[in-house]
């Protein structure tokens, strides 16, 4: 019956002389329903995340890591000298997070004893003035004869000492005068980015010191003019001796001073992040209504037609071009209400559509706020910096963040969330430890990196806690449209942790002090550009997501390592790796071959970027004597 029944159908559908009509009504009822799938946000499953992070026990912050090691590295230093200490404090961090087990000794100290150099393969002197030193800086120089590294990590001045090693060092000769440099242009050889690209400095002085070379320096990076020699090195029989001319010390050029302390030796390891990361603030949030002045002005559009016809597509386009999985991070409400009881959004609509798309891309959903009112308690003052408004205690800032990640649960239940980004980077002390006690859902921050005129920001170093809590900050915003800081910091990140986590916000074309005016082709063109800067000078760095970010500084937090060198190989023994790690690793003597327990990439000249699979790595040291 049933048979009969479709065959009479089958006969009338073919007498049926509509039946082209009907086919394309399907064809646009088959399109609709998937915009409408599309509109509703339903095509899209949880975030596949290609790493992921380890348990909170086996996160090890990088002091722990390396506590209780065999000192390698000798810091000498004189604080009674201007400008050692903020040097010192720039060499500390870079010496913990490459993993070199360092002894400092300051020869400001009566008391304190000049240790044997026999006991250490590398010296780093941060002193100006070499005289300081006495007859310290001879036997430094006899022990890099005999095969040490040294670096002069502060431009010198003047003196009997540094005239008597100048030659050893590669100096012809020295003047008393000081010379502005405002810009560095490292060789191609030297530095990621390098390659004659030259990168400003924001508020140049008369920091490096007039020299000529002898025909032995190999110069590593100039000064913007191209007449001041910033970096080079010297081989001194059978060691090797480098000198920095740049006489500035802030967090902006750690990458700088890492990249020179890895000419020491025949080769240098040191582990880092490799990670790309780009963040999206304010994202998804409630979309503004009414018109933009400078989105009126050039596409003739409200702030949502602009947002999804224009800013969203060109997001996307970037993102297949050059491989990036943006993070959101998520604000419920624009409210100012801090008390203990928030109130539920009730519309969801543009959550769920732009969580969604975002989502689709396999990108991530992280945590901004319940509402846009950073964490802190009455104690903090805005003063006329801000017109936030404080929270009234503990049980206020929870609720907020419980608030928070009920909400995305309910709007976006495919959502796996774990990082946390403090409205305008504001995040007080209180309210940190609250969240490491309190919110175990917030596995990570990321905050800001570079330090502010401010007090308020929360500055953060890559690392794990002591709380466990990952310290995953954000490097450079926007466009970077005519920004050289951002630029500068960009490289020199790049070189230090290789590393490059990037934000912006939605409504940047909303605020001139954000490219507003400047309108948003200027604004995409000048990411652009940063976009393809990265690609040309780190081709091989993973883009991700930041709760992937934040477990590759998990790895790198913990990650240690020893190398023993012979005329035919360089052994490393790695500490506390996991899955995977990953190291920077300089040949400056020999060219690697084969390698067991790993990879390696070519980055430029002798740089590669090392891939350890096993604790122990076998490198095949293919020509050069013995270090």
């Amino acid at each position: 019956m049933t048979r009969g029944f479709l065959s009479d159908v089958l006969a009338k559908w073919k007498r049926f002389r509509w039946q082209g009509l009907v086919k394309v009504w399907a064809v646009f009822m088959a399109i609709a329903l998937v915009l409408l799938v599309e509109s509703l946000g339903v095509h899209y499953g949880a975030t596949r995340f290609d790493i992921t992070y380890l348990d909170r026990a086996k996160a090890i912050p990088a002091a722990n890591a390396i506590a209780g090691q065999k000192a390698t590295n000798l810091l000498v230093v004189d604080s009674s000298q201007e400008g050692v200490s903020d040097a010192e404090a720039m060499l500390d961090q870079i010496l913990l997070d490459m993993k070199v087990p360092t002894t400092t000794v300051d020869v400001a100290d009566e008391n304190a004893e000049f240790p044997a150099l026999n006991h250490y393969s590398t010296i780093v002197v941060a002193m100006p003035n070499l005289d300081r030193l006495g007859e310290h800086v001879l036997q430094i120089m006899q022990w890099v004869k005999k095969g040490g590294g040294v670096i002069f990590a502060m431009t010198p001045e003047k003196t009997g000492y540094l005239d008597v090693i100048g030659p050893q060092i590669g100096i012809e000769s020295s003047t008393y005068e000081y010379v502005a440099t405002e810009g560095i242009t490292p060789s191609e050889d030297f530095m990621l980015g390098g390659g004659g690209q030259t990168y400003t400095f924001s508020d140049p002085f008369k920091s490096s010191l007039s020299v000529a070379l002898n025909d032995r320096a190999q110069v590593e990076a100039v000064s913007s003019n191209g007449r001041t020699p910033l970096v080079w090195r010297n081989a001194v029989e059978s060691g090797t001796a480098v000198m920095c001319n740049i006489g500035i010390y802030g967090k902006v050029f750690r990458g700088f001073y890492a990249s020179a302390f890895s000419l020491l030796g025949s080769a240098t390891a040191y582990p880092v992040i490799n990670s790309a990361a780009f963040y999206l603030d304010d994202f998804p949030s409630p979309v503004p209504s009414g018109n933009g002045k400078y989105i009126k002005r050039d596409y003739n559009m409200s702030i949502s037609e602009f947002y999804s016809h224009v800013w969203w597509p060109d997001l996307v386009r970037l993102a297949e071009r050059y491989g990036i999985r943006f993070t959101g991070v998520m604000i419920e409400n624009y409210g100012d209400d801090t008390k203990d009881d928030p109130v539920r959004q009730t519309d969801n609509t543009q959550f769920e559509y732009y969580g969604g798309l975002l989502l689709r891309q396999n990108g991530e959903i992280g945590y901004h706020g319940y509402n846009h009112q950073p964490l802190v308690l009455p104690n903090t003052h805005y003063g006329k910096e801000y017109a936030y408004v404080q929270w009234p205690n503990r049980k206020a800032i929870v609720a907020s963040l419980q608030e928070l990640i009920a909400f995305q649960k309910d709007v976006l239940p495919a959502a796996t969330s774990s990082v946390y980004v403090p409205p305008s980077n504001i995040l007080s002390q209180e309210a940190r430890k609250i969240i490491g006690e309190d919110v175990p859902q917030i596995r990570a921050i990321a905050s800001t990196y570079m330090p502010s005129d401010s007090s308020l920001p929360y500055i953060q170093e890559f690392g794990v806690a002591a709380d466990g809590v990952v310290e995953a900050p954000r490097i450079v915003s926007g466009g970077m449209v005519g920004d050289t800081y951002m630029r500068l910091a960009a490289v020199s990140e790049l070189n230090m942790h290789y590393v490059s986590t990037h934000f912006m916000h939605p409504d940047d074309l909303l605020d001139e002090d954000r490219g507003a005016k400047e309108g948003w082709e200027t604004y995409r063109k000048g990411l652009e550009d940063y976009l393809d800067w990265l690609e040309q000078s780190a081709p091989s760095i993973r883009m991700q997501t930041g709760t992937e970010c934040a477990a590759a500084v998990q790895r790198f937090s913990g990650l240690t390592v020893s190398m023993e060198t012979t005329d035919t190989s360089w052994d490393l023994k790695l500490g506390n790796l996991t899955d995977q790690g990953w190291l920077m690793f300089r040949a400056s003597n020999g060219t690697p071959g084969n390698v067991r327990g790993g990879s390696l990439t070519k980055l430029t000249g002798n740089l590669y970027l090392l891939k350890a699979t096993s604790a122990t790595v076998h490198i095949e040291r293919k020509t050069g004597g013995a270090a």
